[in-house]
């Protein structure tokens, strides 16, 4: 049997995307059914048992892995002391530690390949080729699989059945709706509730459909076509059930301050508002502030919303597209200034200098549209972000000297530093003297001497092309390879 578990990985799993990969599965599907067909309470159940034992595992899995990696961890550190202390006798030019050879230091080194090679590789590390084993008695382990099941009533994890939540939607139907789902409970009990608690689109079509199937002939057209609407206002409270409980709403009104605010929150949407205000009220607080500075009413929930949602939509493509243009930029070899979650502060996204010594700066615009007319950062602006990334790299050596006194920083960066701060002076000196119709040609060919480049990436964007205008500045688009899949523009 595994030891104790101590990093209990499987509680992060999301409930959701558990049912959702079982829908998915056929042979997790046919596991359902073979459990809920023994089962007194079904469906139910047997997803509740199928959660507990894919948590288990991956609590058992994960604590193999992780306990592997830190006893490794703790060899690597105690391999590197020894090797540091070998050469600090080396570097001195005093003798060896007693019965310290000469070979023991390669002997360390290799030791040490060793075990980073195989924290690299944690299943090989573990078992190599051998299956992987959670305990010595398949039979004992599953054992206590069941009996930590039954222990817990038949409850898994992060998930629990929303059975108020849907009792109240049952409640709340028409009369003649809660006919049709009576009359399907009674002749198809265990395709109906696979048919409420279905997780994916996919997954509920082919539950319902599979469903029908099953009433064919014994429910009337009129029926079936209730008794699809219920099954969708079943699942639909089943879902907000699941996403959103009583006790959690509440403790979560209770740390909002503004009652304009909590109240939207009270009556608000379930899939984002409320989920904003439980997992960071914060960034809630912050965003509504910002709504009402806009002129957005009190009163305006769905308004209140839709700004929510663009401002995630649109703050988590910054951040997707930076990274991912600075993971597809082969030609650069040094970032200085590597991407960051903080997209919505002004100035570059990334600067690096490439493997040809030019300066790269880049702005990333991922955004729906093909076509780019304004890059603010490396046009309008591009004097006043020179010389504050300038500043802000010599104020990051001036740090590391101040650390390392024997820090000697990389003569291409200081080239690059001085090369920015140069062009930041004459592109200044171009913008206030000169004839305006030959300023866009004066800094390209500024920039040029001094060997910068100015660029714009779309790594979770469309953008492919910029205005005539742009390049003359000397900018153009910078391909990153496929782009970033965007999320829908629809939502719920």
């Amino acid at each position: 049997m595994t030891g104790p578990r101590r990093f209990r990985a499987g509680r992060f799993l999301d409930a959701a995307a558990v049912h959702a990969a079982a829908d998915a599965n056929p042979r997790l599907r046919q596991f359902l059914r073979t459990v809920a067909a023994h089962s007194e309470a079904g469906e139910v159940r047997s997803r509740r048992l199928l959660e507990h034992l894919i948590r288990r595992v991956v609590d058992d899995v994960g604590d193999l892995h992780l306990g592997n990696a830190l006893n490794r961890l703790e060899r690597i550190a105690v391999l590197r002391e020894r090797i540091a202390g070998i050469l600090d006798h080396v570097l001195e030019g005093s003798a060896l530690p007693e019965g310290v050879r000469v070979e023991t230091l390669g002997e360390s080194f290799e030791q040490l390949r060793t075990e980073m090679r195989e924290l690299s590789r944690p299943r090989d590390g573990i078992v190599g080729d051998a299956p992987l084993r959670l305990a010595e008695d398949a039979g004992a382990y599953a054992n206590s699989l069941l009996r930590e099941f039954e222990a817990g009533g038949g409850a898994s994890g992060l998930h629990s059945e929303p059975a108020a939540a849907v009792s109240d939607a049952f409640r709340a139907m028409p009369a003649n709706r809660k006919a049709a789902l009576r009359r399907a409970a009674e002749l198809e009990p265990t395709a109906l509730w696979r048919a409420v608690t279905a997780e994916t689109e996919s997954g509920k079509r082919a539950a319902v459909a599979d469903l029908e199937t099953r009433l064919g002939g014994r429910l009337t057209p009129g029926e079936l076509s209730r008794l699809r609407t219920a099954v969708e206002d079943l699942g639909r409270a089943r879902s907000r059930g699941l996403q959103m409980t009583g006790a959690r709403l509440t403790e979560a009104l209770a740390r909002i301050a503004d009652p304009d605010l909590r109240a939207l929150v009270a009556g608000g949407d379930v899939w984002l508002t409320q989920q904003l205000a439980v997992h960071n009220p914060e960034a809630l607080a912050t965003l509504w502030r910002r709504f009402r500075d806009r002129g957005g009413r009190a009163d305006d929930g769905p308004g209140f919303r839709a700004y929510l949602r663009h401002d995630m939509v649109t703050y988590g493509r910054g951040v997707l597209g930076e990274y991912s243009a600075a993971f597809s930029l082969s030609s650069i070899e040094l970032f200085l200034k590597g991407p960051d979650a903080n997209v919505k502060v002004a100035g570059t996204d990334l600067v690096g200098i490439g493997h040809d010594g030019w300066v790269w700066l880049l702005d990333d615009k991922s955004h729906r549209a093909t076509s780019v007319s304004g890059v603010s950062s490396l046009t309008e602006n591009l004097v006043t972000n020179l010389r504050r990334d300038a500043a802000d790299f010599r104020d990051a050596i001036a740090r590391l000297q101040r650390d390392d006194p024997g820090f000697t920083p990389d003569p291409r960066i200081l080239d690059a530093i001085s090369r920015m701060e140069d062009a930041a002076a004459e592109i200044d000196r171009i913008n206030r003297r000169g004839s305006a119709s030959t300023r866009p040609a004066r800094i390209s060919r500024a920039l040029e001497e001094r060997r910068l480049r100015l660029r714009v990436t779309s790594a979770a964007g469309e953008v492919r092309e910029i205005t005539q205008a742009l390049r003359d500045l000397g900018l153009a688009v910078e391909p990153t390879g496929t782009p970033v899949p965007l999320p829908p523009t629809g939502g719920r």
